[in-house]
């Protein structure tokens, strides 16, 4: 039974630059280090110097942004400063676009998948541990080729029989912190499956499987470190294995129909829609980042519209005298209305509380609007009246957007409609054009506490059917 393996990290590495020999440069290091290979020798080689070495750098200077990159950019920096990490330039944002496949989640980094097929953020690509301020490195383009082409060299020069694992640094879903990994290999196999084998108590395993290559990257990363501890290569000596001439790094790669944490799209739509809801409660004391509500504006503008007409307006109120006074010339009209009602003075202090609660405490206050400049024009009310209604059908429809947006970005938030009842209030106190015609209230913040789903009704409540018989 194995129960010891020697970690050891090769010292004399030098700086690596484009064009350098990494086989030559370990044996180089072995002699430095008084170590001769042995049959079962594991070398472990940070990416880094893989890439450097294979001129996979690039500087950010040199890159033109693309309209998408900018676009990303502007949605991920909120988020980033948000969480206290560096804003990703659209320069970096391009390089990381080109260097995947697709783009699987943005939020303050982003998630996607190299072309490689591996899974991890901004595509795998480093700013740290590579010289010049604006010079960046990219996974190798085929590790298990750079580990193969490595091993075959140390083979012909020790005639020994050692594996070769190219590592990196990835974060995990869940928990905080990288930990290496294996990006390409050569001699040893990426996967240990122990299907079949008996526990301590004779059990029959039925779904082990030993990701023994990211194992070993892992306890490497130990030695190699993430700052200036220059130790590129470790050699792992006492680890038991089959070694193997033919493997590649795929068969660690799970197979996007059995990944349970990469849902498709239609999964992660259903869970928007069915988990979007009217925040009424209090917001958390935290402010908003207007930057957050412009991009969700950005997304509500893609909604549907009669004649493409786009005819929606929104208008931030962030806190201040602008918004008092708007909530309380409301008011106002509110107490009016009320009392033309025949409410008792009781009841209306409760509703301008409750109104000035509202609207005055909330982060963020977004006004929607109607434009009825972009309407179609004309001769008969009829027509005239049902064009306004597209218009508000319209509006109705980049609301929605913009409330799944807003929903999307970790913001709560509640649809009210009490400009509908103070319009010419509401236009003078902004002094708004005199197209735009006020239809809704946006509460917007972080919310502190999760609401609960009101009950639905059965789907055949909202079907009318039709009978086709006659």
């Amino acid at each position: 039974m194995q129960n010891k393996i020697d970690l050891i990290g090769l010292k004399g590495i030098p700086i690596i630059k484009p064009g350098d020999n990494i086989s030559k440069i370990i044996l180089e290091a072995l002699k430095f280090n008084n170590i001769v290979l042995e049959d079962g020798d594991i070398i472990i080689i940070a990416q880094t110097i893989i890439s450097k070495s294979n001129g996979r750098i690039k500087n950010l200077k040199n890159i033109t942004p693309s309209k998408k990159a900018i676009e990303m950019h502007n949605t991920i920096t909120p988020l980033a400063k948000s969480v206290g990490i560096p804003v990703k330039t659209p320069e970096l944002i391009q390089v990381i676009l080109e260097e995947s496949k697709e783009i699987l989640k943005t939020e303050h980094v982003l998630i996607t998948e190299t072309n490689h097929g591996f899974v991890c953020a901004n595509a795998g690509i480093d700013q740290s541990n590579v010289e010049g301020e604006y010079n960046i490195t990219l996974l190798p383009k085929n590790p298990d080729h750079d580990a193969n082409k490595i091993r075959q060299t140390l083979k012909k020069k020790t005639k020994k029989n050692v594996a070769i694992i190219i590592s990196d640094s990835f974060g995990r879903p869940f928990r905080v912190g990288a930990v290496g990994v294996a990006l390409g290999i050569s001699g040893i196999n990426a996967i240990l499956d122990k299907r079949g084998s008996k526990d301590l108590f004779g059990h029959e395993l039925q779904s082990t499987i030993v990701a023994q290559a990211d194992n070993l990257a892992s306890a490497a990363q130990l030695i190699m470190g993430e700052c200036d501890e220059g130790l590129p290569v470790v050699l792992i000596r006492g680890y038991k294995f089959n070694y193997q001439e033919n493997t590649s790094i795929k068969s660690i790669i799970r197979e996007k129909s059995s990944d349970i944490f990469r849902k498709n799209k239609i999964d992660i739509l259903s869970e928007i829609l069915k988990n979007r809801r009217s925040y009424k409660l209090k917001f958390d004391f935290r402010d908003v980042d207007t930057k957050i509500i412009e991009n969700c504006i950005e997304l509500a503008r893609w909604a549907p519209s009669a004649h493409n007409g786009q005819f929606w307006r929104f208008v931030i109120l962030e806190k201040g005298v602008i918004r008092t006074h708007l909530i309380e010339n409301m008011n106002i009209k509110l107490r009016q209305d009320l009392e033309s009602d025949g409410k008792s003075d009781e009841f209306i202090q409760k509703k301008i509380e409750k109104t000035r609660e509202n609207f005055l405490e909330a982060p963020i206050l977004t006004l929607l609007c109607l434009d009825t400049a972009n309407l179609e024009k004309y001769s008969d009310p009829e027509r005239s009246n049902n064009e306004y209604t597209l218009g508000i059908q319209s509006i109705s429809a980049s609301a929605t957007y913009f409330l799944l947006a807003l929903h999307t970005m970790q913001l709560a938030a509640c649809w009210y409609c009490a400009p509908l009842f103070s319009r010419d209030i509401v236009k003078e106190t902004l002094h708004l054009p005199n197209s735009y015609e006020p239809m809704a209230f946006f509460t917007v913040g972080y919310p502190i506490k999760k609401i609960e789903a009101p009950a639905r009704k059965k789907l055949n409540d909202f079907i009318f059917k039709l009978n086709n018989m006659g």
